[in-house]
């Protein structure tokens, strides 16, 4: 494996988010066992030392300092997971902080890009300041008064969402929505949050749901130097046909197989599968992804995912998703699925990622 950047000089240090707590369910969605095996195994190949640290939301500080006084005497890179927010006690934007501040070299998003993609409603205002195709939306008020009329403004079905939401948290297939009493019933679920998980503390916001196709990008690069970022092979996500086109997107319990609320589908069918775009698609993507990126001043690496709407034709961007989940096995994200189609290893993608934020530092 032949890189521009030798990481021999290098310790690495990788920064998990902690969670702690004894709900099942949310314990299982911070469960980093599987990760902390396919980590062990990049470095394993590329011979290299490092560190596996849980971080939580009292420990970032000490964390950092950990790193800083370290013995070693290899410059520390910093592979930097931590992706929650501050009303959930998850660690996230506070450790891109004091990554900064002392200077430290780490992989993942600077904190402009993190905080305008960590809420949807911010990102979805960036959007439309660039002109980024994506579904019409408006925020919905936390007492539903401006709810009266919403299809009108907004066309149908539509579907409701909490700005602040990771894999997929707070929606189900009841969010997809197409009167205004359903709106309200999912406003007030999504503020009631999640087994005491608060979901509306970014706000609620209603967006047209796109019947068609899904797509999902990945790339790594910044937006200061647009002409050397990595666009992977990108991915469609292909629902089961036998599934109300209202119901063909991820829903919270489909994707974690929680099924509190919903149940499995009948006979253990698919729910999706992952299949490459027609090659003809692949440019129009890697364009608004590119675009999308640039809009939002993105740094390190980011999932980007699409809808194509059958009857027009047109793409939208649904969302990125700045410090996305990586892994090599597409059952537990769908970057995984990017490395089949792309034909590359998760070693060689966590060496890019890793490249990137050296490059950035110099």
């Amino acid at each position: 494996m032949n890189y521009n950047i030798k990481f021999d000089s290098y310790k690495i240090w990788v920064l998990a988010p902690g969670l702690e707590t004894e709900d099942e369910n949310l314990a299982y969605y911070y469960d980093f066992s599987q990760s902390i095996a396919e980590y062990t195994k990049v470095f394993n190949d590329l011979n290299l030392e490092w560190e596996w640290i849980t971080v939580y939301h009292n420990t970032i500080i000490s964390t950092i300092q950990l790193i800083v006084q370290s013995d070693s005497n290899k410059i520390p890179l910093v592979i930097n997971l931590c992706d929650g927010d501050d009303t959930n006690e998850v660690p996230g934007i506070d450790v891109i902080y004091e990554l900064e501040k002392y200077g430290l070299i780490y992989t993942g998003a600077q904190d402009y890009f993190y905080k305008i993609t960590t809420s949807k409603i911010p990102m979805k205002h960036q959007f439309d300041l660039a002109q980024i195709p994506n579904a019409s939306w408006e925020v919905i008020d936390s007492d539903g008064k401006n709810i009266p009329r919403i299809f009108e403004r907004l066309g149908r079905p539509l579907i409701i969402k909490p700005a602040v939401s990771g894999g997929s948290m707070g929606l189900g297939i009841k969010n997809v929505v197409d009167n205004e009493d359903d709106c309200r019933e999912q406003l007030l679920r999504i503020q009631n949050g999640y087994r005491g998980w608060k979901l509306d503390s970014g706000g609620v916001f209603a967006e047209k749901f796109i019947i068609g196709q899904e797509f999902t990008t990945f790339l790594v690069g910044s937006y200061l130097k647009p002409e050397e970022i990595i666009f992977y092979t990108p991915i469609e996500r292909v629902f089961n046909q036998e599934i109300p086109v209202t119901e063909q997107f991820l829903s919270f319990d489909r994707l974690w197989e929680t099924y509190e609320e919903e149940m499995p589908l009948e006979q253990d069918a698919f729910l999706f599968n992952y299949v490459k775009p027609e090659e003809q698609l692949i440019p129009i993507l890697k364009k608004l992804s590119i675009d999308a990126f640039i809009a939002l001043k993105g740094t390190g690496y980011t999932r980007i995912d699409f809808r194509r709407e059958t009857a027009s034709g047109r793409f939208f961007v649904l969302e990125a998703n700045a410090q996305c989940g990586i892994s090599e096995d597409e059952n537990f994200t769908s970057i995984g699925a990017i490395l089949r189609v792309s034909n590359i290893s998760f070693t060689a993608l966590v060496c890019d990622i890793m490249e990137e934020a050296i490059r950035r530092n110099q």
